[in-house]
């Protein structure tokens, strides 16, 4: 057999030459599974998973305590302590329903118990304290994953909350590894001169199963051509990748290329780097055959710079680094000074400049580790940070798909996590934080998002005066969409609810937006319109953060009504009362609006494809998307 002399080739070829022509050919047709969501650890979603219920489903005591009405409690301090017979209270332990009518819940250790059994508080409790509310964690149909997302340990649990049982995947990639050489063996008790124990083929089986996929070793093949081609002839038929081992050099007795040439391809052989040097890509029928150098630490090298990238790319995942980033802090971090704190952070690229911003730091949320970007370390003994100062975060995702995120902050919509969904087909993605109208205004003031989304009524003009009175010419206002909103009621109206003047009956309870979000500054403007008191309207001062909260509230028997946009009514089957339309527009600089990215933004925004799933919500006008307002 004729040596492959190649080693002083000037044809050697360049990791960037692999990656950028090689590797860009290199292209596997995987299957799409339905499996158990339990059981899918590792695998690769083949498309974004929705939540389908709502966790918590009911009020739930988030400490061991006693359940109270806030009321009972207000003006007890440390000097003016307040007696609370048995009929004022009831003992609850973390997780258990929040029975009516106790809407807050005092911590055990927060509390004094006398002999008759009364107890004795020393802090007055606000309207569900110590309560884990409806929702807080997951809401209905909320974006929980997305399209080729590796699934964690965190996300099964994720799932499970949303209430997803079964999910579609794509099928694993099927890989074989084939240790040859006269000289290898597999046991230490064969050892002896001339023969080398196999620990490659462990080496790759072990690697590979760090991203989930279950190789499988061949006995190990002696040094015959005959006997070679067979074994790879049939493996082709089995596995998707095909890894030789050794039979790469140039050996009177490497016969890989020349196997893979007869019945294939023949894409690389020989890259130049050190150690890793003869390193073999082809390709025969639809399997991909790799080469490996036989030395243990050529093949390391040859694993973790090419082969490892090469099953990322087939995947359409993207290499996590392990890397300590520094970033602006975009709101202020308070810490207890109890705790060694891990704060879950959301990272973006805004401006030249990395901008940090906490997620919620509740115990029971998962999804703030889903959504993690970055941790936070805050030591023991700190009281925090502030706005604006320059932290050190460890990444959890790869900074160039923090680089390549859009950040949103401001107004809720269902819309943004519509878009997530369809940005997957693209090079960004993104990240949308709902703190209301009026803040994202703000947020945008200071530069720590690239879109806030807004729909702030001034008498009869939506966005523009606000936003004038804020911003300057850096900006630009664009239209965004029309939407339709209204009260939100149970199925047939059990209350009979006809419009805004039934919130001040005695027997309803609303569920309303928080403070500066434009649903609220909507609500009091009707209100004043005509001529009613938030005074006289019960739950007006409890306060939600987005539309779905207000519907999750609404499904629940302690909460009557809330005001929200017609197409989160029709995800959980709630009655719908119009008030009015309004318009939900964008905020942003218009360097931005010049960007690439925004133009991406744009392109998916009036794509078919998204406007098909607007249009099966229902409740939205994108007739003006785009149009410049400001």
């Amino acid at each position: 057999m004729k040596r492959n002399v190649y080693l002083n080739s000037v044809d050697l070829h360049t990791l960037e030459t692999v990656f950028q022509n090689i590797l860009q050919r290199i292209n596997l047709t995987i299957d799409v599974l339905e499996i158990d969501v339990k059981s899918s650890l590792g695998n690769i979603t083949s498309k974004p998973i929705f939540s389908k219920l709502t966790s918590p489903s009911y009020n739930a005591s988030a400490m061991d305590g006693i359940m109270v009405k806030s009321a009972d409690t207000f003006g007890a301090t440390e000097t003016s302590p307040i007696t609370l017979d048995k009929s004022k209270f009831e003992y609850i332990n973390t997780g258990n329903k929040l029975k009516s009518p106790f809407d807050a819940v005092i911590m055990i250790e927060d509390i004094f118990e006398e002999d008759d059994g009364n107890i004795v508080i020393y802090k007055a409790s606000s309207q569900f304290e110590n309560v884990r509310s409806i929702g807080e964690d997951i809401t209905m149909n909320d974006l929980v994953i997305n399209k080729n997302h590796k699934i964690r340990p965190i996300d099964i649990s994720a799932l499970i909350s949303a209430g997803i049982k079964q999910i579609e995947v794509f099928q694993k990639i099927k890989v074989c590894i084939i240790p040859t050489g006269d000289e290898i063996i597999n046991t230490v008790d064969d050892l002896e001169d001339g023969k080398i124990l196999d620990s490659n083929s462990y080496y790759l089986k072990n690697e590979l199963a760090l991203l989930g996929i279950d190789a499988y070793i061949y006995p190990v093949q002696k040094d015959d051509y005959n006997s070679l081609e067979s074994v790879l002839l049939n493996a082709t038929k089995q596995y998707n990748i095909v890894i030789f081992g050794a039979g790469s050099s140039a050996g009177s007795k490497d016969f890989t290329k020349s196997l893979i040439q007869k019945n294939g391809l023949v894409d690389v052989h020989g890259i130049n780097i050190k150690p890793g040097k003869p390193f073999i890509i082809g390709s025969i029928s639809d399997s991909i055959i790799i080469g490996m150098p036989g030395y243990p630490v050529s093949t390391y090298v040859a694993y973790e710079y090419i082969l490892k990238p090469m099953i990322f790319k087939i995947q359409k995942q993207t290499l996590d680094e392990n890397i300590i980033l520094n970033v602006k802090l975009g709101k202020k971090i308070y810490s207890s000074l109890k705790n060694h704190e891990y704060v879950r952070m959301q990272i973006g690229y805004i401006n030249n400049e990395f901008i940090g911003t906490p997620l919620n730091r509740k115990s029971g949320v998962t999804m703030s580790v889903v959504k993690a970007d970055a941790i936070l370390v805050i030591p023991k003994n700190s009281e925090g940070y502030e706005t604006g100062e320059y932290v050190d975060v460890i990444l959890l995702k790869p900074l160039e798909t923090i680089k390549k995120k859009i950040v949103v902050t401001g107004s809720h919509d269902l819309l943004f996590d519509l878009l997530e969904g369809e940005m997957a087909n693209t090079k960004l993605s993104i990240s949308s934080t709902h703190v209301g109208s009026f803040w994202g205004i703000m947020a945008m003031k200071e530069k720590l998002c690239h879109i806030a989304p807004v729909h702030i009524l001034d008498g009869n003009d939506y966005n523009s005066s606000i936003v004038k009175e804020y911003l300057n010419d850096e900006y630009l206002l664009i239209r965004g969409v029309k939407r339709t909103q209204g009260l939100y009621v149970k199925k047939g109206n059990p209350k009979s609810i006809k419009n805004l003047t039934d919130l001040t009956r005695n027997d309803i309870t609303f569920v309303n937006r928080q403070r500066g979000s434009g649903t609220r500054i909507l609500l009091d403007s009707k209100l004043k319109e005509l001529g009613i008191s938030s005074n006289n309207i019960n739950g007006y001062n409890l306060e939600v953060i987005n539309h779905s909260h207000v519907a999750s509230s609404v499904l629940n028997s302690r909460f009557d009504v809330g005001l929200g946009v017609v197409s989160i009514a029709k995800i959980y089957d709630l009655q719908f009362i119009p008030v009015g339309f309004e318009q939900y527009d964008f905020l942003m600089t218009k360097e931005f609006h010049k960007s690439d990215a925004y133009h991406v933004f744009e392109s998916v925004f009036k794509s078919d494809s998204f406007i098909e799933k607007l249009t099966e919500l229902g409740g939205y006008d994108v007739s003006e998307f785009g149009k410049v307002i400001l």
